[in-house]
């Protein structure tokens, strides 16, 4: 900070510097007597032919603030214009407020023109106001005319002047900007890259910066869901960057808001947002209820996304049951031990894919075919569905009679033997036989026996390959060619199963 202070002088102090009041005798110029409206006045300093100077206040050009210069040609011809000019010049490193320059010409002088032109002119005396002149500034006067008659013309000038006492005082102000940077756009499974950047925009040093950030709801960083910066102090035009990453658990707009605060009591604010998207996987499963054994079948699948995001690097995986073999997959299945895998790339909304696998079974059962897909960002995606595998049962019903003929009184034995030669149990199996009139039933390995009726009990399960045997003795009561009819039922069966067998009896 700078004080401009030479001397103080109040406006009723300002004293006159009179210059150039010159005389034209003889080709010279005399000193006229200075005046001045209080104090002393400056002496008039006779200089070069042609002009003079005067200094103020000390009367010399040390210890003197201003110093005002006359010129004027020392001879003239009357009728003929001519100038004469002031030079006013600030001898000091301070500003100098309200200077005029007076001008006081005698009768014998007809101004016509003068540079600048007088602030006012009336009775033969002109002044200027110049306003400031700033430290060792100075300004030139020209007064043009002309002298109609022989003679002496006297010119007189002085000049007035505030000095002026000056004190730099900075007006700053303090002002601070908060920027803040995160993508648009990001997937739930990816980190939210955030910048924050805070900047000294006004003219004053700032100092306990500080930065708080409040993240939205589905927002964490380090699981930390309020976050605190120090930036310290902040020069004019400097600024200060904080980075860090934010994990999301929520999808949709997260709207991220920062504070900045500082000793000075300005602030700020700034918010960015980031849309988290996250694709999320579908799988369903579709298999036939039920496939015979040995013939070939389809289970087939599809996986689908309903986020808003697509599934980078989906892959789904089968596990195909113990008993069952991979007879061929859809394009880009690929078989691995107990595994079939299909690489399906980016899966979206738009763009579900459907794959199947073709198996066969040689053994009967119910069989799962679990699956899951997996995708970038997408949680784990399950399904299962089954087929159960079954044989064909296949009844077969052998009788026989032994001996054959046989005569009245004597017996026979009539042997059953029921086979399930198919690949899948039969159910509730049953023999009925009825023995023909010519004979008469005497006994049975199992069942019952009602008149002429033998009742084999019900077999519950007849698996593959097993078989039933019974044996009935009969006794020949009438000659004649007896029929004895062998009737079959079972699950399986759409109807029953008859059999005769011819015995004759003598």
């Amino acid at each position: 900070m700078k004080v401009n202070l030479k001397q103080f002088v109040s406006a009723a102090c300002c004293a006159a510097l009179l210059a150039g009041c010159a005389q034209q005798q003889q080709g010279k110029y005399a000193a006229p007597a200075a005046t001045a409206s209080t104090g002393s006045a400056a002496p008039m300093m006779a200089a070069k032919t042609g002009s003079s100077s005067a200094y103020f206040p000390s009367g010399k050009a040390e210890g003197s603030a201003l110093m005002l210069e006359k010129s004027a040609p020392a001879e003239v011809l009357a009728g003929q214009p001519y100038e004469y000019s002031y030079k006013i010049c600030n001898l000091t490193d301070a500003t100098l407020e309200n200077v005029t320059v007076n001008d006081r010409v005698g009768s014998n002088f007809t101004a016509t023109d003068s540079e600048p032109k007088a602030t006012s002119s009336t009775g033969g005396n002109a002044t200027w106001n110049l306003g400031t002149l700033g430290a060792k500034e100075c300004k030139t006067i020209v007064v043009k005319g002309s002298s109609a008659e022989e003679g002496v013309v006297t010119t007189c000038g002085y000049a007035t002047y505030n000095p002026v006492a000056c004190q730099d005082i900075h007006v700053v102000k303090a002002n601070i900007e908060l920027t803040k940077s995160e993508p648009a756009d990001e997937l739930i499974c990816d980190p939210i890259p955030v910048t924050i950047t805070v900047k000294n925009t006004g003219t004053s040093k700032l100092t306990g910066v500080k930065i708080a950030d409040a993240l939205p709801a589905g927002m964490t960083s380090d699981s930390k869901s309020e976050l605190a910066f120090d930036a310290g102090t902040l020069a004019p035009g400097e600024s200060k960057e904080f980075k860090y990453n934010a994990n999301a658990s929520a999808t949709g707009k997260l709207v991220n808001t920062a504070k900045a605060t500082s000793d000075q009591g300005v602030g700020a604010e700034a918010s960015a947002s980031t849309t988290v998207h996250q694709p999320v996987l579908a799988v369903t499963c579709k298999a036939p209820d039920q496939q015979f054994m040995g013939r070939k079948f389809e289970v087939c699948y599809t996986v689908s996304n309903t986020g808003d995001a697509p599934a980078a690097g989906t892959k789904l995986e089968v596990v195909i049951p113990a008993g069952l073999t991979v007879v061929s997959t859809t394009a880009n299945g690929s078989v691995s031990g107990s595994k079939v895998s299909w690489d399906l790339g980016a899966v979206d909304a738009a763009n579900p894919q459907n794959v199947c696998v073709t198996l066969s079974g040689a053994a009967g059962g119910s069989f799962d075919f679990a699956a899951t897909a997996k995708g970038t960002c997408a949680a784990v995606a399950s399904t299962s569905c089954s087929t159960k595998v079954v044989g064909i049962p296949a009844i077969l019903l052998e009788k026989a009679d032994d001996p054959d003929p046989v005569a009245v009184g004597d017996t026979t034995t009539y042997t059953v033997k029921v086979t399930n030669q198919g690949t899948a149990d039969d159910h509730n199996v049953q023999i009925v036989v009825e023995i023909a009139p010519e004979l008469a039933p005497v006994s049975t390995s199992e069942g019952s026996i009602s008149g002429n009726t033998v009742t084999m009990p019900l077999v519950g399960t007849l698996a593959p390959k097993a078989s039933v045997t019974y044996k009935i003795v009969a006794k020949g009561v009438n000659v004649g060619d007896g029929h004895t009819l062998f009737k079959l039922t079972s699950d399986v069966l759409k109807s029953q199963i008859t059999a005769e067998e011819s015995t004759h009896v003598y």
